[in-house]
């Protein structure tokens, strides 16, 4: 049997996924699975959660998403699968016209509306129910290489997505000079549109040993996040990835639901604004929650 899952989005998206891609691969033990996703967070599904990743934005499966005639050799790759789950918003059924079109023998289509109050997961895993399956473990993980360093170091991550789910830099710099003797070290992780934002947290903040890790790949930053003591960062990505590779993680959220966004997992603390603005979190509730988790 071959199944094929597309399924698109950020890092996050692809994250909160993985727990249905192991109830596959743990269900359909002999199945070849395939993800087609966005790279370059579509990598780290394969080998533990699919046997192959490609390139969903790839040229040559444009016919895919739209409506004509398929070429041959979009035809020749779909036809050799057996079921489809396509969680690319299709509302049309293009999507799935040409999957069925193409010979595909069974076509599974998630909802990409999500419903206040039920989490992402449990949304996305909703399709198991049309294969008589049951997720079992909602939370995600992976599996990185052994945590050798930095046994007592903060990772955290300025921005996101947006500016309105960043707390202000100030309280950032108020978080980590409080808790400079907790923590022997800090990692600030950051991509290229956290730019701005590390260059003026590095000019004022005054903690002692401050290290940062910036435009790495995923592979790394998944190593380096399994390597901190504690994680703390906004409703993004990076927060899901760090709890993915099991590192104690504090979440702040403010305008979007944590009921439905928040990395799930015993080792997850989630600090809540109380009114949907990010300035409105406290640096002692942070700090609270911090030293819990510390303990």
């Amino acid at each position: 049997m071959r199944i094929l899952v597309l399924r698109g989005g950020a890092l996050g998206d692809l994250i909160l996924t993985l727990p249905l891609l192991r109830e596959i691969r743990n269900s359909y033990r002999y199945a070849a699975t395939e993800l087609w996703g966005i790279y370059p967070q579509a990598r780290l599904a394969a080998p533990a959660f699919v046997d192959r990743v490609e390139r969903l934005d790839a040229a040559e499966l444009a016919p895919l998403f739209v409506t004509g005639q398929m070429p041959p050799m979009v035809r020749g790759r779909l036809e050799a699968f057996d079921l489809a789950i396509n969680f690319i918003s299709d509302p049309d059924m293009t999507i799935a016209r040409n999957l069925a079109a193409a010979g595909m023998k069974r076509v599974i289509v998630g909802s990409c509306r999500i419903r206040p109050g039920i989490h992402a997961v449990y949304h996305l895993a909703a399709v198991l129910d049309q294969l008589g399956l049951t997720l079992h473990d909602p939370v995600p993980r992976l599996s990185v290489g052994p945590n050798l360093n930095h046994p007592s170091c903060l990772g955290f991550h300025l921005g996101s997505g947006s500016a309105i789910k960043n707390w202000p830099l100030d309280c950032w710099i108020a978080l980590t000079e409080r808790l400079d003797g907790l923590f022997d070290d800090f990692l600030l992780v950051g991509g290229e549109v956290d730019n701005e934002l590390v260059r003026e947290f590095r000019s004022r903040c005054r903690i002692r040993r401050l290290r940062s890790l910036l435009n790495a790949n995923l592979l790394e930053l998944s190593q380096a996040l399994h390597e901190c003591r504690l994680f703390v960062g906004h409703d993004t990505g990076v927060t899901h990835l760090a709890a993915a590779v099991g590192t104690p993680t504090v979440a702040l959220f403010g305008p979007t639901d944590p009921t439905v966004w928040a990395p799930l997992g015993e080792h997850v603390r989630v600090v809540r604004s109380a009114d949907g603005l990010m300035e409105s979190i406290g640096i002692a509730a942070v700090v609270a929650e911090v030293r819990g988790e510390k303990r």
